[in-house]
């Protein structure tokens, strides 16, 4: 008699996935001091330091947000062959250098090279397609969970390392909070990956989730919320197969309309509730709380997805994003805008991680890197232009009224794509034995 999935589960022991999942976040916390976010409270004081413009330095953000898309597909092909136990190391130390080059930049072109580097390699490496695709590739009942909780790290380490910046740029100087930053790299990331780090549970003679065995359905698994299915049952498509569904399409889209609006809200809410009459600390204060509440969406979602359909979910998490907008039209004092970015943040920045869940989930895991990685310059041209479309509409109409009741509709756009990216047919290869017999 076969073992039910309750018997399949471990016992006793931490499954040593849960140790690549930590591992993948701290490594993500300590990347993002290159995220877009963390930049925002250094564009100020190194301008004002180096004499240059803003539109010149803010160039090199842009700039190393389309090199990470552009690297993502290379990048989640190699995820596939070799696992992060090599690339999340070497990757974690090309960062520290890159703080390095940072602390001691001097001239333009110098920090160019060293933030588009830093924050390319960071986004793939420690925050992106690399320990995304580890998390899939270890766990399979619990991957939403798993998904959800890295994709946690690079938002909540925005958030908080830029309160840490904020204090060691008013004592020390923005260069020391570089340099501090690229010790907590060495120590937490580039080390423990190269010790700790692995390909896929099979390699340690593991299943995903730590299960020991083939679990049959049962009477009493059958009443289980979302049961999942067997390990051994998950199709892994490839990409060229998945490219030739439609679905994978429709995700592509309802990512890009969506993160186009989460980019332009995020990077210009400051200068929103500032023209709001907003004092800019505690507009400045609503960011991070926009970045926290951000992170702790990825979690959430990860979790109710277990319960509750992946695609659901992220049709919820659009239209809840779409009310945000509308609820921050009328924002005009302070604790309306702390409102604001909890709600926004919660429903929001979701978006990503339910996506990249809906992938693993629909095309498996054996070309989850290549998958997403084709995704991922899509996401990336959409976070790009999100902002630049928001500046060119305040710049026409003086106002953001206009762009905010467009991406309104963005995101109601998005919630549609997304409920229509139902799961793809199997493969003609999966499928032939079914027919067969």
């Amino acid at each position: 008699m076969k073992a039910t999935v309750a018997d399949l589960r471990p016992r006793g022991r931490i499954f040593y996935g849960w140790y690549i999942i930590g591992l993948a976040m701290v490594s993500g916390f300590v990347g993002a001091g290159v995220s877009q976010l963390f930049m925002g409270i250094m564009l100020k004081p190194m301008t004002d330091d180096l004499g240059w413009s803003r539109t010149a330095t803010s160039g090199a953000i842009t700039t190393g947000t389309v090199v990470a898309g552009l690297l993502s597909p290379a990048f989640g092909r190699l995820a596939d062959r070799y696992g992060p136990r090599l690339l999340m190391p070497a990757g974690a130390l090309v960062v520290v250098l890159a703080y390095v080059g940072l602390a001691y930049t001097s001239a333009l072109w110098q920090f160019y090279l060293a933030y588009v580097v830093g924050r390319a390699i960071a986004s793939v490496c420690l925050g992106g397609v690399v320990p995304m695709t580890a998390a899939a590739n270890w766990f399979r009942r619990m991957r939403g969970r798993a998904l959800g909780l890295v994709a946690m790290s690079l938002p909540l380490g925005g958030s908080a390392l830029t309160l840490v910046g904020q204090y060691l740029i008013s004592t020390y100087g923005w260069r020391t909070a570089f340099l501090t930053f690229a010790v907590a790299c060495l120590a937490l990331a580039v080390v423990p990956s190269a010790l700790i780090m692995r390909r896929r549970p099979e390699d340690m003679g593991l299943l995903p989730d730590g299960d020991t065995g083939d679990p049959a359905p049962t009477e009493a698994s059958a009443h289980r919320a979302k049961p999942k299915a067997p390990v051994d049952e998950e199709v892994n498509w490839t990409l060229g197969e998945a490219v030739r569904t439609p679905t994978l399409w429709l995700l592509i889209f309802g990512l890009a309309v969506g993160i186009m609006a989460n980019g332009a809200v995020g990077f210009h809410q400051v200068a929103y509730f500032t023209d709001q009459g907003i004092a800019v600390g505690l507009a400045a204060v609503s960011l991070s709380l926009y970045g926290f509440s951000g992170a702790v969406a990825n979690g959430v979602w990860g979790f109710l997805t277990e319960r509750i359909s992946e695609r659901v979910c992220a049709v919820v998490a659009m239209i809840l994003a779409a009310g945000a907008i509308s609820f921050l039209l009328f924002v005009d004092s302070a604790p309306m805008a702390l409102v604001f970015s909890v709600l926004f943040g919660l429903a929001a920045r979701g978006e990503s991680s339910l996506v990249m869940i809906i992938v693993a989930q629909y095309y498996g895991r054996a070309s989850y890197g290549a998958i997403s990685g084709f995704m991922t310059p899509f996401q990336m041209v959409g976070l790009g232009l999100g902002p630049l479309v928001a500046s060119l509409s305040y710049d026409f109409t003086g106002s953001y009224t206009l762009v905010f009741t467009l991406f309104i509709g963005s995101y109601l756009v998005s919630a549609v794509a997304l409920f229509l990216a139902r799961k793809p047919k199997l493969p003609a290869r999966a499928a032939l034995p079914s027919t067969a017999g």
